[in-house]
């Protein structure tokens, strides 16, 4: 469907060109909170190669041994842990130790970063979702409105970044008291065993705020500014795309396992008191 609007649009434009000559606008400066330069990106360590850090080091103006990464985290898509995730009575002695997120986004205010960062994790979310919401899970691990913290990554690291300016990197730590328990660590209870996906979303706007209306017709302040909702009715997981906002996503695939089943290798635990 994108390709035969896309196609409709160049037939269209070629059909002018044989009559005119089409005239870009120029000198066009958007105003407003809708300014957005830098987009939002999640960041991950891939394989290098040996030939690839040898490269990353001639072409560096510092000290390098190896291309610059992020720390090792939780690769995004299936989760393949060493033991099986179980659905146990208490708590799954096979839980998923702590891991980081981490996300950048190069816009500045005075040498400083812009732009607060935000993420949800949505848990077995249908393809065609009217409110994504519904499906948000894991608050515990990933509170949708705290923003991801500002790390500095050190030297002969990602901050070292190869012919661009300093990467900006935020972090979000999952997990780090009580480790990553995906069966049955979601506060609206113990998943079903089986197959489950898990999509990260992050923006650098705060969630989309639905705007009042008045009659039918969008209501405005004294300002002439659209009013939105109170803060506290955000659309948590819809990044506000009219606010401006760019964002991101990611997905997971995992396997919970019946912790009864007695040749599924499960490790269930009681809950501490």
């Amino acid at each position: 469907m994108a390709w035969r609007s896309g196609h409709r649009i160049v037939s269209a434009v070629a059909a002018l060109g044989l009559g005119a000559c089409i005239v870009p606008d120029t000198n066009l400066k958007v105003q407003g909170d809708a300014v957005n330069p830098g987009t939002v990106r999640l960041l991950q360590s891939i394989a290098v190669t040996e030939e690839a850090d040898a490269a990353c080091k001639l072409a560096s103006v510092t000290e390098l041994t190896a291309c610059p990464l992020v720390p090792e985290t939780l690769p995004f898509g299936a989760i393949d842990p060493a033991a099986p995730l179980c659905v146990c009575p208490g708590k799954d002695g096979n839980a998923l130790s702590y891991f980081d997120i981490y996300v950048e986004d190069p816009d500045l205010d005075d040498g400083r970063p812009k732009d607060s960062i935000f993420g949800a994790l949505l848990l077995d979310m249908p393809a065609a979702t009217v409110d994504p919401e519904e499906y948000v899970a894991y608050t515990n691990l990933l509170p949708a409105t705290v923003p991801a913290a500002n790390v500095n990554l050190g030297f002969n690291s990602y901050s070292n970044a190869i012919e661009r300016p300093e990467p900006l990197v935020r972090r979000w730590t999952l997990g780090a008291e009580t480790g990553v328990d995906l069966c049955n660590g979601n506060p609206a209870g113990k998943l079903d065993p089986g197959l489950h996906s898990l999509r990260l979303v992050v923006t650098d706007r705060p969630w989309y705020r639905e705007v009042v209306l008045d009659e039918g017709q969008p209501e405005r302040n004294a300002d002439g500014e659209l009013v939105r909702v109170p803060i506290e009715m955000a659309s948590i997981g819809v990044p506000d795309l009219p606010g401006g906002a760019t964002y991101a996503i990611a997905d997971y695939v995992f396997r919970c396992v019946d912790g009864d089943d007695p040749d599924a290798s499960c490790n269930c635990l009681e809950e501490e008191a």
